[in-house]
Formats: C-alpha cells, structure tokens, sequence
C-alpha cells in the first residue's frame, strides 16, 4: 500500500472514531439569569412584582440521542436571584415621607430537574459542531428571600419581617444553543434558555416590632432567560 493512501484512510478512520460516533453528553455549565416581566417588576403597584435581580446559574445536563437527531434530555438546575433591596427601598419612600427606610433580603432561589425531549443537527465539517435545542418539563422547589425593613424617624425605629417560604412547583423550559466538539471525549456547550414557574407560597407568617403578625400566601410568577456556558463528556459510540 502506498504510504500517501495509507495516510488517507488513517485520517477518515480517525475522523470516523472522533467525531460521527456522537450519542450524547453529560455536562455541566454556568452563566447568567436574567429575570423578565413580573419577576423583573420593582413597581410597587403591580402585586406581582418580584423585584429580582440579574443572578447565576448552575446545570448538570444529560443528553442520549435515539436517532440520528432527536434524543432524551434530563436538567439538574440550581438558580439564585437577587432582590433589589434598594428598590423596595425606594418604593416605601415614596409611599412614606420623612422615614428613613433600611431594606436587607435575601435572594430568590430555585433548584429542581426537568426532563424532555433534544434535537441534536450537525452543522459543522465532521460534525464537530452541531445545533441543539430542546424543550423539558419538571418540577422546581423554590424559596422565597426573607426581607427585612426598618423604618426610621428622629423619635422612633420600627421594624416588618416576612420570612423566607418554600414552595414546588411545574415548570418548563425551551432552549437551544450550539455544541462543539474540542476532542474525541469533550465538548463545549453554548445554551439559551427560558425558564417559566409559578410557585404559590403558602402561609408566609409577617411580624412587626409591636409583636402583631399576619399569614399571608402569594404566587410568585418566575421568568428568567438564562444563558450558559459549559464543558461536557461525550458519549461516543462503541463499536
């Protein structure tokens, strides 16, 4: 066999072995959640504002391909928001002249697993990168941030506490975004995504410095898109 022929069918069988033998990945990745619509609000007068910030992402992704192009997908997702405490803030001096309000809060968090369908398209030259997209359901276990507010004036200082809820709920997400082969077992992932929920927190218990409280129970719409960066393990095929 003549050495440049040999070097041809070393490099296809190589190629072959590398890259068209893709059935999935596992992967994780990070990146930025940016709330939207009513999550997004700081507008006192809508009831459903959520006054959350920007915030982070953390996935743990599944992906198995059943044919040539679609596949199963699974979702692991740790999600935190920050509420802009400065805001409510902001919001009460309007409402309430001449106090000096003092807002501290903790973040709204979300963790839970989705699972649902993937379509995988090649789109590169041997495959090394491909178009994905996919479209999951599941459930998420949300928390509330506890807020705490003080008002101040020169005679006097009082105080509101709601406390942080947890509560599940039925969420879905549609994404899409682009994988690209680095090595024969890695890949990078690039994903978008947009995350929806609706959790209802029942029974938050809200307490003042005079010693009343109230229960009170509330839904919390969620809508953030999500933006990920990320570097998975390949399931290539055996032969």
């Amino acid at each position: 066999m003549k050495k440049k022929n040999f070097v041809w069918i070393l490099f296809l069988l190589i190629g072959n072995i590398s890259w068209a033998q893709d059935k999935g990945y596992i992967a994780v990745s990070i990146g930025p959640s940016i709330p939207i619509e009513d999550f997004a609000s700081k507008n006192s007068s809508n009831v459903a504002a959520g006054y959350a910030n920007s915030g982070a992402i953390f996935d743990v992704s599944f992906q198995y391909k059943l044919g040539k192009y679609f596949g199963i997908s699974a979702l692991l997702r740790g999600q935190a928001n920050t509420t802009d405490a400065q805001a409510i803030a902001n919001e009460l001096a309007r409402e309430i002249n001449n106090v000096l309000w003092t807002v501290e809060s903790n973040p709204w968090s979300i963790g839970g697993i989705l699972l649902g369908g993937s379509a995988s398209v090649p789109i590169g030259i041997n495959d090394k990168i491909s178009f994905e997209s996919r479209a999951m359901f599941g459930f998420l276990n949300a928390t509330s941030p506890e807020i705490n507010i003080t008002g101040r004036t020169n005679s006097q200082s009082e105080w509101v506490k709601q406390q942080s809820k947890m509560a599940t709920a039925f969420s879905y997400l549609l994404g899409a975004g682009f994988k690209f082969n680095i090595a024969k077992r890695f890949c990078f992932l690039t994903t978008i995504d947009f995350l929806s929920a609706k959790p209802e927190f029942k029974d938050v218990l809200i307490t003042n410095s005079n010693g009343d409280y109230i229960s009170n129970t509330f839904s919390q719409k969620f809508g953030t898109i999500n933006i990920g960066l990320g570097i998975g393990l390949r399931l290539n095929k055996t032969n």
